[in-house]
């Protein structure tokens, strides 16, 4: 069963063709038939022991790989197969004669011979349909190489009988030999399209066009028999991904299977039971006749959370935590929206979680985890759309980039944060953006966020954040203009971006910010609200539609918001693109994009760049 191309790429064509000369130049071998195995014996010397598949053998030669000895044992046993067969060829065309099967059934075949029934039993015509349905089904396993050495014609669809188990095999227990989070990682790179090609001979072999990866199955349903030239875990992952882009491509949905074996939630029901209780008795009670002291409580739900394998009941606590605190405290920014917000899906999520009756891979949506997991995605081509820098309440300071993906039409992020809670701890915003990216050491995080890049090997996370991780490949690619650039459902006006949905609670939706891209054709005016301490950038389309950009004040950005507030260098700014954050009661510009130029609001308006974009 060791094919012609079964062991051209499980070695290498260079050590079979040298087997093969070898063969031609007289060597021979004497073959040892035990129970498990075949020892083999070369008229050379060396001895070599084969078992039932080529995962296993010995050799008497130092190669640690497969050598030209093991490939010399196989071919010299085929070839003598052949020989035989060869001098039986007249048996096999007699026995067509008498037999006259259908001209559709190729009889002439050596693989007919064990199925050869007696002249005799021709008498009797279900004994001759039997022996054409035996000889017909034999004959789909002959490999391509026979039937063309015999003359003969398969008239059933390519592939449909040899490698039918490819489309019919239950994943449940092909997947047993791989953990939860080689399949997490597998389903990962599933979301990300790729263009496969299938070559069949007497393998079927997938190629991974974009990753380079070449999978070659046998006809044995075994998905360990097949052959990848990675080795260990990434081929492991490999089979399994090629198996499935194949199964994709031919429509069927093993989105179930997957779900099972890729997302196993273990948590707490006891603190789901505690954390419910308490939010029906905060809102029994209500905002007005709360004690302070129940931030205490959420303190300590928050802590049982965590140890409770819940990290986003944990994140969700904290939230509502933080909103109670703004409400303690009489501030402006609290949001009785945002509180009943927070409040309801989290009650919601604790809800659908006792009652236990949703599939494994929404349990593990609301369950979260407490480190994201990044996955590699062989690449990705990406546009800067502009930096944000941004402070919690919690104590964290940071930047995140933003780019827009070519390849899947989504948004990216990088983030650069820090925890500044403790005294010694400060993080610079200038410092960090003036800082050297960790893929190409020339390149600044400021010029960064205005290229157009190409990653190679890059690893990225569930909402689509990069890593900065190594063994990424990073290429600067010339810009695009922003107005060539096709940004899909992220491309509005002014309409739709004022006609925006209120948020709404879904739980089994990836948590995202709401970005998009507005056309705008100039900045009519600007303002300082001090009660609520924002600039507001009014600004207006083509048609006379207006839109008011809202940008909250803080120290950092003080020389920022004069600068905008003045007037400086906005005026000469005209016809551009406005990327922004959709919010609930405002929208908040982070930077504004003409043609191959960028401006990242809170970063670049400091040092006075906005003079130059608006030149530009």
């Amino acid at each position: 069963m060791c094919t012609e191309d079964y062991l051209i790429r499980y070695a290498n064509k260079g050590l079979y063709k040298r087997a093969l000369k070898e063969l031609d130049q007289g060597v021979q071998v004497q073959y040892t038939w035990n129970t498990a195995s075949v020892s083999c014996q070369l008229s050379e010397g060396i001895e070599c022991t084969l078992y039932a598949t080529l995962d296993e053998w010995q050799c008497s030669c130092p190669s640690e790989n497969i050598c030209k000895h093991v490939l010399i044992a196989i071919l010299y046993d085929q070839r003598q197969q052949i020989t035989e067969n060869s001098d039986m060829g007249e048996d096999i065309v007699e026995v067509a004669q008498v037999a006259k099967p259908s001209a559709d059934i190729p009889t002439s075949s050596p693989s007919a011979l064990d199925l050869k029934p007696s002249s005799a039993d021709f008498a009797d015509p279900d004994t001759i349909k039997e022996y054409e349905l035996q000889t017909q089904d034999k004959f789909h396993q002959i490999n391509e190489s026979e039937r063309l050495d015999y003359g003969l014609q398969s008239h059933a669809p390519k592939g449909h009988v040899r490698f039918r188990w490819m489309l019919e095999a239950d994943l449940t227990p092909i997947l047993k030999s791989y953990t939860s989070t080689m399949v997490e990682e597998v389903v990962f790179r599933l979301r990300y399209p790729e263009d496969i090609q299938i070559m069949e001979d007497t393998l079927l072999t997938v190629l991974l066009k974009s990753q380079k990866i070449e999978v070659s199955f046998t006809e044995e349903p075994q998905l360990t028999k097949a052959l990848c030239k990675l080795k260990q875990t990434a081929g492991k992952m490999a089979k399994l991904e090629a198996l499935l882009r194949y199964r994709m491509y031919h429509g069927v949905d093993d989105t179930d299977a997957l779900s099972v074996r890729a997302y196993e939630p273990k948590f707490s029901l006891q603190t789901i039971h505690e954390c419910r209780d308490m939010l029906a008795g905060m809102l029994r009670t209500g905002l007005a006749r709360l004690p302070q002291s129940y931030n205490a409580q959420l303190e300590t739900l928050a802590i049982a959370a965590h140890s409770g394998n819940l990290p986003e009941i944990e994140r969700s606590l904290r939230g509502i935590q933080g909103e109670l605190q703004l409400f303690f405290k009489r501030h402006v920014r609290f949001s009785m929206q945002t509180m009943l917000d927070r409040i309801s899906k989290l009650y919601l999520a604790l809800e659908v979680l006792e009652q236990g009756e949703i599939p494994v891979r929404q349990q593990s949506q609301l369950v979260g985890s407490f480190r994201s997991k990044y996955f590699t995605v062989p690449s990705l081509h990406l546009y800067g759309l502009g930096a944000d820098s941004w402070e919690t309440r919690s104590g964290f300071r940071g930047i995140t980039y933003y780019f827009y993906c070519f390849d899947d039409g989504q948004i990216y992020t990088y983030s650069d944060v820090r925890a500044v809670y403790y005294e010694d701890q400060q993080f610079s915003f200038a410092e960090h953006y003036a800082a050297f990216t960790p893929w190409l050491p020339s390149l600044t995080f400021s010029q960064f966020t205005g290229e157009e890049v190409q990653f190679q090997s890059v690893k990225v996370n569930e909402e689509r954040r990069i890593s900065s991780g190594d063994g990424a490949k990073l290429t600067i690619l010339p810009r695009t203009g922003v107005t060539e650039v096709h940004f899909g459902e992220y491309l509005l006006d002014i309409p739709a971006a004022l006609e925006r949905e209120p948020d709404s609670i879904d739980l089994f939706t990836e948590p995202k910010e709401r970005l998009a891209l507005i056309e705008v054709a100039r900045i009519t005016e600007h303002s300082f609200n001090k009660q609520t301490q924002d600039l507001i950038l009014m600004v207006e389309n083509t048609e006379g539609a207006r839109l008011p950009l809202t940008l909250p004040y803080s120290s950092d950005w003080q020389s920022m918001i004069n600068r905008l507030e003045s007037g400086f260098g906005s005026q000469k700014l005209e016809h551009f693109y406005a990327f922004v954050r959709i919010e609930t009661k405002r929208i908040s510009p982070i930077s504004f994009l003409k043609g191959q130029t960028l401006l990242s609001l809170k970063l670049d308006s400091s040092s006075g760049r906005m003079g130059r974009f608006g030149r530009r």
